[in-house]
């Protein structure tokens, strides 16, 4: 293991060296951070697997789901690249909760109807339900306003005319690394926890120490919990395993693009020097030279001349 630090960037990562009980006060901090006000004492962490979270044959992939002490609900993601309708993905993700919570209540009262007792009305009141995405790209905006501190944007089901919120049981809070503003070697410029925070899950696995002013407890946590020479070999197996398919999948995309564009110059060029040769034999036959020239000529059939 040349580096220090394990590259969280990468979901699967990122669950396996944060996302795990003994590490639940770290997690507990990152939420407390990106959900300001929010005061958590211990999570639940849920077994997506259990509880209807899934399309067709496959299991969803968030990376987290877990439970506040007062019954509020967190999904938790890292994403590394870019992808096509990423907040309508988020918003899928959001529903598996939502109908946990209600399937809970339609069992308790087919169970108290089959002890024969009374069913009260249906209550549809929800647990709050925070979608929390760290990624590692920025979201188009129509303007800078939305963001704090530069990094964060959120959004509610609200009024689009007076802002009233319709319901607070549903927030999607977006980590926006690709809006940082500073570089590796840069650590001195992040002014913010939250900055710092930025910085370290960016840059963490190219570093060989955590950097100077670096102080706090959430900081610290999170350096050693990614530190190699803390984990278990069954931890940097898992890691491993994960990495080697990651960068997998990032080379044969990087493969597919790259043969594209060749295959795709490679047609441009055939094109552009076909039309050169039609060029060429529409001005020979407007000279008076017969089709079998310009054929002869150019290398074209009568049937590609047929038209000029």
């Amino acid at each position: 293991m040349t580096q220090k630090y394990a590259n969280i960037l990468f979901d699967d990562a990122f669950k396996v060296v944060v996302c795990s009980p003994e590490h639940e006060s770290l997690l507990i901090r990152i939420i407390e951070l990106l959900v300001p006000g929010k005061s958590i004492s211990r999570l639940e962490f849920r077994d997506k697997e259990n509880h209807g979270l899934s399309v067709s044959d496959k299991i969803t992939t968030f990376d987290v789901y877990c439970t506040g002490d007062t019954g509020e609900q967190f999904i938790v993601e890292m994403q590394f690249s870019p992808q096509h309708n990423y907040a309508d993905r988020m918003l899928c993700y959001s529903t598996y909760p939502i109908r946990a919570q209600l399937s809970a209540r339609m069992d308790e009262r087919k169970e108290k109807a089959a002890r024969g007792e009374r069913i009260d009305r249906m209550d549809y009141h929800l647990l709050p339900i925070y979608v929390i995405s760290m990624l590692n790209f920025s979201i188009p905006h129509e303007g800078g306003d939305i963001l704090e501190e530069g990094l964060i944007s959120r959004y509610e089901l609200c009024s689009r005319k007076t802002g009233e919120l319709m319901t607070g049981a549903l927030q999607f809070v977006y980590l926006e690394l690709g809006r940082l503003k500073y570089g590796k070697g840069e650590a001195d410029k992040c002014g913010t926890l939250l900055e710092r925070f930025a910085y370290s899950l960016k840059y963490m696995h190219e570093l060989e120490q955590r950097p100077e002013g670096f102080e706090d407890e959430m900081l610290r946590e999170l350096y050693d919990a990614a530190a190699f020479a803390n984990m278990d070999i069954a931890k940097q197996t898992k890691y491993e395993t994960y990495m080697r398919t990651e960068l997998d999948i990032i080379a044969e995309k990087a493969y597919a693009r790259d043969e594209g564009l060749a295959e795709g110059r490679a047609e441009g060029r055939a094109e552009g020097a076909r039309e050169a040769m039609l060029e060429t034999a529409r001005r020979m036959l407007a000279e008076g030279l017969s089709v079998e020239m310009a054929a002869k000529c150019t290398g074209l059939s009568r049937e590609d001349l047929a038209g000029l």
